[in-house]
C-alpha cells in the first residue's frame, strides 16, 4: 500500500474516531434523547413471601398503568430469613429503595440508625391521619415524627372447628379452666385439642402473652422491658407456670416441636384438630379452596377471661431508604403514598387477609366470614403488640430462646422467669 493511501486511511480512521468520541461525549453531557425517553426510574423493593407479596404486585401493576416511566425490581424473601437479610443490608449499607418492615422497636432500630426517610410533613399536608383508625400510626411514630404508613391490622384469635365441638357436645371456652376441660375431652375422644408450630417462637409467644393478660393488664410489659426485674412479679410467674402446664398436658399435636406456622394452619384446615391459636391473617387459608373446614370455623378470643384486651394492632409496613432513590424526587414520595394505600385496599378489601386500618375499609361478612368474626370481636379491645416488637433486639432474642426451652421442656417456668428477670 502506498504512503498516500496509508495517510488517507489514517485520516479517515481519525475522523471516524473523532465522530465516535463526539457522540460519546454528547451522550454523557446531554444524554441521548431516544435513550433518555426510554429510560425508567427503577425502584428496588424487598418484601416477604405471602399475601403482602401478592398485594404488592397488584398495587405496583396499578401504578405502572398511569406511570410507565417508573419500573420496579422486587425481591421476595421467605419470612424466616427476611429479618436477617434486612439487618445485614443495614449493616452493609445495601438496603433497597423500599422494604418491608414491622413497627415499634424493629423499625426504631433503623430510625435511630438514620436509615429511614420520615414522611411527617406529607402525612400532615394530606391529612392522612384523619383517614386512619385509632392508633393506626402508633407503630411508626417516634418522638412525634412519622416514618411509615400502616398496611393493615391483625389480632390473635382461637379458631374453632365447629363440627368437632358439636359432635362431642363441647362448648367454646371462656376461661383458662374451661379451656383445660375442652383439652381433656378432646384427648378422651382421640381428637387433637390444638395445633401449633413451636418451631417458630412467635406462635408459642401468643400463648404466653395471652396468659400474662389473664393475670393482669397487658401494659405491664412496657415497664418490665425497662426494668427486667419486674418479670419476676406474680403476673409473669403465674403465666409462665400455666405455660409449663400446657406443655405438660400435651395439648398440641405430637410433632408440634418440628412444625412451623404454615403447617399448623394446614393441619387445622384439614380438620385434624379442634382449635388453632393464630393471627387473623390465617383466615385466608381457612377460607381457601383447599380448606376442609371452610364454613365450619368460629372465632373466639383466647380463653383467659379478659375481654378488654388482646394481642395485635397495626405493625406491618414498607419504609423508604433515606439514601435511596425515592427521597430524591417528590413524585416518588407521592408514589409511596399511593402504593401504600393501594396495597392496604387490596389486602383488606380484595384478599381478606388483614383487618381494616383506613376508616373507609370494612370486612364483608358474607365474603370473608372468618375474618369478619376476628374484626368484630376485636373492635372493642385494647390490642397490644407482640413482645418482640416492644423488646429490644437483644431482649427479644433472649425471650424467644427462654420460651422455646420452656415449651421444649428444657427449662422449668421458674428458670424461664429467672432468665427473663436477670
Amino acid at each position: 500500500m502506498g504512503r498516500k493511501k496509508i495517510v488517507q486511511l489514517i485520516i479517515v480512521l481519525g475522523i471516524l474516531l473523532g465522530l465516535i468520541l463526539i457522540q460519546i461525549y454528547s451522550d454523557l453531557l446531554w444524554g441521548n434523547k431516544s435513550d433518555r425517553d426510554g429510560k425508567k426510574e427503577v425502584i428496588r423493593i424487598w418484601t416477604i413471601h405471602g399475601d403482602t407479596e401478592k398485594a404488592l404486585d397488584i398495587a405496583l401493576e396499578q401504578y405502572r398503568k398511569n406511570h410507565p416511566e417508573v419500573a420496579f425490581e422486587v425481591t421476595v424473601y421467605k419470612n424466616e430469613v427476611y429479618q436477617t437479610a434486612v439487618n445485614n443490608a443495614m449493616l452493609t449499607d445495601s438496603l433497597p429503595d423500599l422494604f418491608f418492615m414491622w413497627g415499634y422497636s424493629k423499625l426504631q432500630r433503623f430510625v435511630d440508625a438514620g436509615m429511614i426517610q420520615e414522611i411527617t410533613d406529607t402525612v400532615r399536608e394530606e391529612k392522612i391521619s384523619e383517614d386512619l383508625r385509632s392508633k393506626g400510626l402508633d407503630a411508626f411514630t417516634f418522638e412525634g415524627r412519622i416514618y411509615a404508613l400502616p398496611l393493615y391490622g391483625w389480632e390473635a384469635d382461637i379458631f374453632c372447628n365447629r363440627e368437632i365441638f358439636r359432635e362431642y357436645g363441647m362448648e367454646y371456652p371462656n376461661t383458662y379452666e374451661q379451656f383445660l376441660k375442652v383439652v381433656e375431652e378432646c384427648k378422651r375422644q382421640g381428637v387433637i385439642p390444638v395445633v401449633t408450630g413451636a418451631k417458630e417462637g412467635w406462635l408459642s409467644s401468643l400463648y404466653y402473652m395471652s396468659l400474662v393478660q389473664e393475670e393482669g393488664p397487658g401494659n405491664t410489659i412496657y415497664r418490665a422491658v425497662k426494668d427486667q426485674s419486674l418479670f419476676s412479679s406474680g403476673q409473669f410467674q403465674m403465666a409462665a407456670k400455666k405455660m409449663e402446664q400446657l406443655t405438660e398436658k400435651k395439648i398440641w399435636q405430637r410433632n408440634y416441636l418440628e412444625c412451623d406456622g404454615y403447617n399448623a394452619v394446614y393441619q387445622f384446615a384439614q380438620g385434624k384438630a379442634a382449635m388453632l391459636y393464630y393471627g387473623s391473617w390465617g383466615s385466608t387459608f381457612l377460607e381457601g379452596d383447599k380448606s376442609k373446614v371452610k364454613g365450619k370455623v368460629d372465632v373466639i378470643p383466647f380463653p383467659n377471661g379478659n375481654r378488654r384486651e388482646g394481642i395485635g394492632g397495626y405493625v406491618d409496613t414498607f419504609v423508604i431508604n433515606k439514601y435511596g432513590a425515592i427521597p430524591q424526587k417528590e413524585e416518588l414520595i407521592q408514589m409511596y403514598m399511593e402504593v401504600m394505600q393501594s396495597i392496604s385496599n387490596v389486602v383488606v378489601n380484595d384478599m381478606g387477609a388483614g383487618l381494616p386500618v383506613y376508616k373507609n375499609q370494612t370486612v364483608e361478612e358474607e365474603k370473608y366470614p372468618i375474618l369478619y368474626q376476628s374484626w368484630n370481636s376485636g373492635r372493642s379491645k385494647v390490642l397490644y403488640p407482640a413482645y418482640d416488637q416492644i423488646m429490644s433486639e437483644e431482649q427479644s432474642g433472649e425471650y424467644y430462646d427462654l420460651l422455646n426451652r420452656l415449651v421444649f421442656g428444657e427449662k422449668s417456668y421458674k428458670e424461664f422467669i429467672q432468665g427473663l428477670a436477670e
